[in-house]
């Protein structure tokens, strides 16, 4: 019987241990990945093209997400450069970028050639892409929301913004100039009049023209805009008729002075038949009755006189005082309120959707 010396033993181990699995047993696209990297790594190419080359073609069963698509066509364009293939890696790297704009190699990683291969890629394909917004809080005072968009190389670029409810402003323009790869473009989340961003949901398009080939690109990405609860205070009411002073006058007063007059004819008439009756004779009683009437008459007349509606110019002097104190007051709100506002923090959220 054939024996294995300890040390042989281990090597075969390990080296078992070490493999990636037969492509038989694996039975997802993750998986395959997995595999066709570690035999890259270990510079087995013949292994690691045919797995690859398995992900990106349409007979593959299993569902390929745009990150693993371009994995494939990134690792399959490196390792044919390793192989003396340049032109079929370039067409590679030329596939890798049409699926995501923001691909590139890490020069730690991979070697010259291959980041040359990936540099001669670039020219011969255009596209942009911007990057799903992050989840963010802003003060607009003293912060920017940040978007990340990217072209495959040169282009005459707009980043463009606009809130998607009925009757809204058009688009504007965050940026506008040349760029080229990956960049970061900061918006102060103000509008166009200087306003801040109401709420609601908003679209954020990305436009490019190639300066290589003329060619155009667009692509857009959606998100929501909200404002960190605000306290704002409400404005004093207009002043009713039960706080205003009256400002006309005169009924109340009219009718104490035809009471008043009116007692005092009375009170003549009694005292004069009481007093005739006693000690006088008839002629006094003429004298009591011209007093009696007299009295009336002025109650008439005062009653006529303070029945006559007036002006109380105390009364309106302090109504006035009181409306520009209402007035300077709702004013001194507004103006509070309107700094609250301008100093608002916007909550930015990714937003799901292809159109309004």
């Amino acid at each position: 019987m054939k024996r294995f010396a300890p040390f042989a033993l281990l090597v075969a181990v390990t080296a078992w241990l070490a493999s990636p699995p037969p492509a038989a047993a694996q039975d997802t696209t993750a998986a395959v990945l997995h595999s066709a990297r570690s035999y890259y790594e270990g510079l087995d190419f013949e292994r690691a093209l045919p797995l690859l080359r398995q992900v990106i073609s349409p007979q593959w069963p299993f569902e390929v997400t745009t990150a693993q698509r371009v994995e494939a066509f990134t690792y399959i364009g490196a390792a044919l450069v390793l192989v003396g293939q340049r032109d079929s890696a370039v067409s590679y790297f030329a596939a890798a970028l049409a699926s995501d704009p923001f691909t590139d190699l890490d020069p730690l990683q991979f070697t010259p050639a291959q980041t040359a291969a990936f540099a001669a890629a670039r020219p011969r394909v255009f596209a942009v892409a911007a990057r799903p917004v992050a989840a963010a809080r802003a003060d607009v005072r003293t912060e920017r929301i940040h978007f990340t968009v990217a072209t495959t190389h040169s282009a005459a670029l707009q980043v463009l913004l606009q809130p998607l409810e009925a009757g809204g402003p058009p688009p504007f323009a965050i940026f506008q100039g040349e760029s080229e790869g990956a960049r970061d473009v900061a918006w102060d989340g103000l509008m166009p009049d200087g306003r801040v961003a109401a709420p609601g949901r908003y679209v954020l398009s990305v436009v490019g023209r190639s300066r290589l080939s003329a060619r155009t690109d667009s692509t857009r990405i959606f998100f929501l805009v909200a404002y960190e609860p605000i306290t704002l205070e409400d404005t004093l009411p207009d002043l009713g008729r039960a706080t205003r002073l009256r400002e006309r006058a005169g009924a109340a007063g009219a009718s104490r002075q035809l009471v008043k007059g009116g007692i005092v004819a009375a009170a003549a008439l009694l005292v004069s038949g009481a007093v005739v009756n006693r000690e006088l004779g008839g002629g006094q009683r003429g004298g009591a009755q011209l007093v009696a009437g007299m009295a009336a008459a002025a109650g008439v007349a005062g009653f006529l006189t303070l029945n006559r509606p007036h002006d109380v110019p105390a009364n309106i002097q302090a109504n006035l005082q009181r409306e520009a104190e209402r007035r300077a007051a709702n004013q001194a709100i507004r103006q509070r309120n309107a700094d609250r506002l301008a100093q608002a923090i916007l909550v930015i959220t990714p937003a799901a959707g292809v159109g309004p």
